[in-house]
Parts: structure tokens; sequence; C-alpha cells
């Protein structure tokens, strides 16, 4: 164990053993910021740790110097025996962590364990999270970072797998399944699945597309077999590869019970002939008949939150790839000062980014960090979600979409005039409403105003007015030939929307949004240190690399924007560079002047 606890004391510390010019570059790197504010904040939180370790026993390593090492990992995108290696040999790692050259060791087994049990004890990453908590704040309060100003932005990041076709995903789950069982178990599978598995070469590199559909349907076939023979298994069935091959069933095939007749079955006969030939599997727990009346077919097609990889089933499908989706919050518009990053979240990548806004501004509320405008792209805002942060006193600042409107020339309920209760005063032309009504939109019910549909009728701006004719209205048929009153949807959400888009025609919006596009430099950084393609794969693991990404990010940044305005501490008034001033000075003094005493006295003795 370390017994140092406030690193600025280190009398023999590493900066004492370097020379004048090399000590002047170690107080000016990353590593002084490190030391001085960051280590402090993680030795502080080792006790919140405890529940990683017995009751009993205590880690033989210093968690907050652990938990250093994982951050400086990830902030250089190192893989964990590089790292190690860095810590080793790397003075500025020993300066940041405050170990001297005897302590700076640590196992790669060590490491990993760590690891693990963070994983197995904190799967939603608290802990982590609080650290990125306090050096977000502390940052935030020594540099004069204003939070009133954020933005939000949107990444995808790809964790440690292969992203192949069905055919890849159907084999590597079968192989992966069968792997895992044991020897007694084995035996009951059908010869040729062990055949298969045994001698089946991977891929399906010069097949063609009949071929690939009658080896994907083989393979469809093969796990339905398999789920069919285990299924009163209890130890099987509670393994975790079983459950996978029952989950990729479940989402890319359907069973359909059909007639035990010679009939052809239309264009799927060919292929069904391939899988039935001497490849034909017959399970030893179930009747003949039972398995003829059951067809086993593939979907066409498969989207969203479905299994991706056998090695990582927490990886998704969205419309930017397959993986995950990490959402970022930071500062901004503070000039010379560095931006912080506030906030981020973790999640697959087949949840959308719509409604994450209050989300957000949930967690920042807890940080005590909400701001008062937060800038966002047009992916984020919904009618519903967008009428949330206003009511919350945030100001959203994010593109609106809304098609009817695009044309300048179409009129919107912001040309209405709308008195304090909600209600339509008149239209644009000046004619008042006749009522007021709650009536269906086609899926709720809601607030209208009614208007006079002999007026409206007559009325030039009918065309670009948003007023909706009467629901018996022919189609096609234009709304001055219809019958009966005129409607407008007034909601909130709606009127919300109409302002929204007025807002973003102006000169004035468009200068203001230009900021939002600062995201996407930080989005850019955070790739550099590593998190497009992350190490790891799970959705834990790879929630504690983006944290760790995050947190170092933040850390980069505070080292520039305090080696911009200077050194990190004054060398005269640094207790340790004191120390150190105090030991050369010593230093000097016995080889200087003792030394050449001492070798006199001992010349003098030897004449004598």
């Amino acid at each position: 164990m370390f017994k140092k606890t406030d690193p600025q004391l280190e009398l023999f510390g590493v900066h004492t053993s370097i020379g004048d010019s090399l000590r002047k570059r170690l107080s000016a790197s990353w590593a002084a910021v490190f030391r001085a504010e960051v280590l402090p904040i993680l030795m502080r939180s080792e006790d919140k740790f405890s529940i990683l370790y017995g009751a009993t026993g205590r880690p033989n390593f210093s968690v907050g110097r652990m938990i250093g090492i994982c951050l400086l990992q990830e902030w250089h995108n190192l893989a964990d025996q590089q790292a190690l290696d860095a810590f080793g040999f790397d003075l500025r790692w020993r300066h940041a962590l405050d170990v001297s050259e005897q302590e700076a060791y640590l196992s790669r087994r060590s490491l990993v364990e760590f690891r693990r049990r963070l994983v197995c004890n904190d799967p939603e990453m608290k802990l982590i999270h609080d650290i990125f908590i306090e050096v977000g704040k502390t940052a935030i309060d020594k540099l004069g970072v204003s939070t009133s100003q954020q933005r939000l932005d949107s990444t995808h990041i790809e964790s440690n797998i292969r992203y192949r076709g069905r055919i890849a995903l159907f084999q590597d789950s079968i192989h992966l399944f069968l792997k895992k069982l044991r020897d007694s178990d084995y035996q009951q599978v059908p010869e040729p699945i062990r055949r298969w598995h045994e001698a089946q070469p991977e891929g399906w590199f010069g097949l063609g597309d009949n071929e690939k559909k009658a080896r994907l349907l083989q393979l469809a076939q093969y796990t339905h077999t398999l789920i069919e023979l285990f299924s009163q298994n209890e130890a099987v069935k509670s393994s975790t590869h079983y459950r996978l091959i029952v989950r990729l069933f479940k989402e890319q095939c359907e069973v359909k019970t059909t007639q035990n007749t010679d009939s052809s079955e239309g264009e799927h006969n060919q292929t069904d002939k391939q899988v039935r030939d001497d490849n034909s599997v017959k399970p030893s727990n179930g009747t003949q008949a039972q398995q003829n009346d059951a067809k086993v077919e593939v979907k066409k097609k498969v989207k969203g939150e479905t299994l991706q990889s056998a090695f990582d089933s927490d990886a998704s499908y969205g419309h930017k790839g397959t993986g995950y989706s990490a959402h970022i919050a930071e500062t901004c518009n503070n000039g010379d000062k560095p931006e912080i990053i506030t906030d981020y979240e973790v999640h697959g990548a087949h949840r959308s980014d719509a409604a994450k806004t209050a989300d957000v501004l949930n967690r920042l509320g807890k940080m005590e960090l909400v701001p008062e405008t937060l800038f966002t792209d047009g992916g984020y805002p919904t009618v519903p979600s967008a009428l949330q942060v206003v009511d919350r006193g945030v100001e959203l600042v994010c593109p609106i979409n809304r098609g009817p409107l695009v044309d300048n020339d179409t009129m919107s309920r912001e040309h209405f005039r709308f008195s304090d209760d909600n209600r339509v005063i008149c239209c644009p032309n000046g004619h008042t409403a006749i009522d007021h009504r709650t009536l269906s939109n086609g899926t709720e019910h809601s607030l209208h105003a009614i208007f006079d549909g002999d007026i409206c009728r007559q009325c030039a701006k009918l065309e670009q007015c948003p007023v909706r004719a009467p629901n018996h209205r022919a189609r096609g048929c234009s709304p001055r030939n219809t019958v009966g009153n005129f409607r407008l949807e007034i909601t909130p959400e709606l009127r919300l929307r109409d302002a929204m888009f007025e807002q973003q025609k102006t000169r004035r919006w468009k200068e203001r949004y230009k900021i939002r596009s600062g995201a996407e430099a930080t989005i850019s950084e955070l790739k550099r240190l590593g998190m497009g393609r992350l190490r790891v794969r799970g959705l834990v693991k790879v929630i504690f690399a983006v944290s760790c990404k995050v947190i170092a990010c933040n850390i980069k940044r505070w080292w520039k924007a305090v080696i911009s305005s200077g050194p990190c501490q004054n060398p005269q008034n640094d207790p340790g560079n004191a120390a150190s001033w105090i030991f050369c000075s010593l230093e000097g003094f016995i080889f200087a002047i003792l030394v050449p005493i001492w070798v006199c006295v001992l010349y003098s003795s030897y004449r004598e």
C-alpha cells in the first residue's frame, strides 16, 4: 500500500531526480495538472469503491491510482500492457500518479480484475460517473467556465467485434453454444450438426444467392433443433449461450405449422430439398411427425434492437450502423476559456436521438448545471419534448422540421392573435373565431378554434392559411368547394413548434445557432482519443471506456487552459519544488565541501 497521502509533500519525488530543464518541462506537462488537481479527487473517492472488496480485505494497490491508470490509458488510447509499460517506464505517469520508481509496478491481472469487479458490482457505472461530475465541476469552478449555454450532440460508437451478415451470425452463435456444452450434453447433439461444427469451414465466400439462402435456412433449422433438444435441460437452458440462440431464433426466424403432405411448396421447394438432404436433422427427443409439421422460415428483413454479434449481445442496429450511440453535452460561448463536457449517455444504436433532451436536463438538474440555453441539432426535438424543455425555463435552440411551412408565403399559428388563456382572437385577416371545441385530430382529442366556413372560403389567403377544411371534404377537392366550418388545432405544442420555426427563419437565429457546430469538434476530439472504435465489448464495459475518455478529455482541456495562463504552480511557492531545491542545495554542499575534506583526512591518515 502507498503510505503517502499528500502528493505535494513528497520530498524525494520524481521531480527531484531529474535536471532543471526536464523539471521545467515536467511542471508544464499534463502530468503536473493531473497530479495537482485530479489525483486528490481520485484519492478522496477511494472509500466509495469499498463495495468492490470484502469487509475483511482490502486492495493491495491504491484504488485512486488504479482509476488514474484507467483514465490515462483511455486518454492515450493504449492497450492494457501498453498502459502498464507506460506506468512503469514513463516518468510523467509516475509523477502524475505520485509513485516512486520502486512502486511503479502493476500486473495486468490486477488491472483486469479491478475492471471485472467494477462491472459486476456497479453495472450502471455510477462510481465512475461521480468522478466525472467532481472533475467536471472542479474544472468549471477553477477555470470560471459559464454553464448558462450548452450544446448537445450524438455520435456512433463501435465495440471490438466484427460486423458481418446473418450467416456468420448464426454460425458464431451455434459454434459458441456447442463449445460450451459438457461432453455428456454434446453427445446428444445430432450427428449432422456435430459434423458441421467440427468440419464446416467458416464463411460463405464463393456461394451464389440460392446457395446462401439454402445455407441460412440450414443454420436456422440447426438452431431450432438445438433449442428444442435442450428445452427440458435446466442446466443448459440457464446458460448465456442458450439464451443467445433462443433470442437469435426469435428475432430472425419463425416457425409455421404445415400439413405433412407430398405436395409442392412453391418457390421454397428447391431450398427445402437442399436442407433436407443428407444433412437433414432428426432430434433425438422428438417425434418425426412433430418435426415434419414445423417449418422453419427466415424473416426477410429485421432491424432495430436485434442481435448483431454473438460476441456482443448489447450492440444493436441504427441508421448510423451497428454498435452504440453516445450523447455528449458541453458548455459553449465561453470565449477563450475551454469548454467542459457536462453530461454523457451511452445506449444501443437502435435508439433515436428524439426526445433525449429531457433526459439530459434531468441529469444536469441533479448536478445543478441546468443551462439557460441549450443548442441541439434537428434530430433531438419532438413537439412534446420541446414543450417539456421550455416548461423548465430552458431556451431550446434547434431546427424544427415543419413540412407545410417550408414556403415563406405559408402562414403559421404565429400569424394568429391569441388571448392569455390560449384562445384565438382573430386570424391574420382579422376574422374572429366563432367557437373553441375539443375535437379529434386523428390520434387524440385536443383544443381547436372554429372559424366560419363561409368567410374562410371567400378569403384570398385560404391557400396559405393553416386552417383545416371540414372532415367531409372530398379527396383532391379544393377547400373552397366544401361546406361547413373550418378549424385550427391550437395545442401549446403546436404553437411552440410554429414559433420556433418562425424564429429559425431570421438571420439573428442563424448567427446564434452557429455555435452548435462546435459540438462536432468535441466529437472529433473524443474519437481521436479512440472513442469511435473501442477495445471492449458489452454495454457496461463500453460505458466505462466512454466515461474514462470523457473525463480524460476534460482533464486535457483543463491542462491546456492552465498552461496557456502560466505554470501550474509557482515554483517558489510549491512545497515539492522547495523540497527539491533544499535537497539539491544539500547535495551540492556535500559534494563541494564535505567530500574534499573527507578525502584530505583519509589521505593524511594514509601518509601517517
